[in-house]
């Protein structure tokens, strides 16, 4: 059982302090991971998600009781 779900989400919503399933590795965003702008659009992690056409899935902690 994991502690977190994942939920699809559209990169132009990612911001930092968010956490994202990327290759299968759970991983925190920081300012310099999201570029925005320029040829590719915005990228995260230098990956454009097929330029927004699939969706980056955002992991949502689950609370703890």
């Amino acid at each position: 059982m994991t502690n977190y779900e994942t939920v699809e989400s559209h990169i132009d919503m990612i911001r930092p302090g968010d956490t994202v399933l990327h290759n299968g590795e759970l991983r925190t965003v920081g300012k310099s991971d999201i570029k925005r702008g320029g040829f590719m659009s915005t990228t995260l992690f230098g990956d454009s998600y097929r330029l927004g056409t699939v969706h980056v899935k955002l992991a949502r902690t689950r609370r703890t009781v």
